[in-house]
């Protein structure tokens, strides 16, 4: 049974001030600029990915404004306000799931009914509505009026995963902020120090793990961190989390990544039979082989046309095999072309085979307007030779 005060990683790690929110540091800075120089607007719309700081920045936001003092940008967590404000019970900063109360009625009751009314106890009365998107047509339309002209008092801060379901004409009413998903480096830091604290030895490797699997979410990190340490107790290595989350390790990746380069066949096969065999989950060893030549792709387009990373990373002694752009190019999209077998067919395994197999094969073809470029070139030199040829025929008799 679990202890009573027991919390979360995710919770207990939640972002306070500003300061501790990771990644989004374009956000950060607009924010404090706009309190330090009193350009507070009426409504703001923060759009991103799961797991990337929206309501939590819309609570360090809402502690900014109402803070004692306020607004501030540099308040004291401790400040009784800042505390009722994190906790959820502050009387002015209301929040509301949109997901779950989506009709016309519950805004009206929620909202509409008691923004004239003055603040309870603080500067200004927030409302904190998340996932925005999920309200209906006639919620939007109901809200309209109030977003465009609210009481000086009032504050919006939205919060949505899915702009593209929101009317524009709300989204044109609103600062909008464009949260990113999270760089593995960062949520690796953040893990670190968490670890540090929560005193848990966790190698760099399983942290790496963690971090890729979390797809840029610092909440999904939190959790899956959470989970490895009830499965490992205080010490936990890469294997522990390639074990419990059938994750292929980065190494691995880069064998087969380097197989694929070098269209060595039996080699991937041979790759893809020892991950099925040890229970890896191969859907995500596709996401993980589009990540590295997507990497390798940029590497091309960076150094001018060609890359020898994937070649690298198969770990011969011999000299990498470069790739050019469009054959990385080919790569990337036979791997993106097989997904949908992949995740949906019936036979994961034979599906996934082929899928690799396709996309050696199609990074080894030849496009047919670069042939016929290569052969007009060709022959455009060709008159050029035969009258050079002709020329020093002539001079020697």
């Amino acid at each position: 049974m679990s202890s009573p005060g027991y919390q979360v990683i995710a919770r207990k790690w939640r972002p306070q001030t500003f300061d501790d929110v990771v990644g989004q540091d374009h956000v950060v800075r607009t924010l404090k600029n706009a309190i330090a120089r009193g350009r507070i607007a009426h409504a703001y719309l923060l759009v991103g990915p799961r797991g990337t700081g929206k309501t939590s920045t819309a609570r360090i936001f809402a502690k900014a404004l109402n803070c004692t003092g306020g607004p501030k940008a540099d308040f004291d967590v401790n400040d009784p306000a800042c505390r009722s404000i994190a906790d959820g019970t502050h009387l002015d900063v209301i929040e509301f799931d949109a997901a779950s109360n989506t009709q016309v009625d519950k805004i009206r009751e929620a909202i509409l009914d008691s923004v004239a009314y003055a603040p309870a106890s603080a500067k200004f009365k927030i409302y904190i509505i998340d996932e925005v998107h999920m309200l209906s047509p006639g919620s939007f339309n109901a809200l309209l009026k109030t977003l465009e002209e609210p009481p000086p008092h009032v504050k919006f801060v939205f919060a949505t995963t899915d702009p593209q379901k929101m009317p524009l004409t709300v989204i044109s009413r609103c600062q909008r902020f464009d949260l990113k998903p999270i760089p593995a480096e960062l949520i690796v830091d953040r893990l670190k120090k968490i670890a540090q604290a929560e005193k848990i030895k966790v190698t760099d490797a399983a942290l790496a793990c963690i971090a890729r699997m979390a797809d840029g979410g610092l909440r999904d990190a939190q959790s899956i961190f959470d989970q490895m340490i009830s499965f490992c107790g205080n010490e936990i290595a890469e294997p522990d989390v390639l074990d419990v989350y059938g994750l292929v390790a980065a190494e691995k990746v880069a064998e087969l990544a380097g197989a694929l380069a070098a269209g060595d066949h039996r080699k991937i096969v041979a790759i893809v039979d020892d991950c099925d065999a040890n229970g890896r989950d191969l859907v995500r060893l596709l996401a993980d082989l589009q990540a590295l030549v997507r990497t390798a792709l940029l590497d091309a387009i960076a150094k001018g046309g060609r890359s020898e990373l994937l070649g690298a990373s198969a770990g011969s002694t011999g000299s990498p095999q470069a790739m050019t752009t469009e054959q990385i190019t080919r790569l990337l999209d036979g791997l993106r072309e097989g997904e949908g077998s992949v995740k949906l067919g019936l036979a994961e395994k034979i599906n996934f085979e082929v899928t690799l197999l396709k996309a050696v094969e199609a990074s080894r073809s030849r496009a047919i307007d670069s042939l016929i470029k290569e052969l007009a070139a060709l022959a455009d030199e060709s008159p050029a030779v035969t009258a050079a040829g002709d020329g020093s025929e002539k001079k020697k008799d």
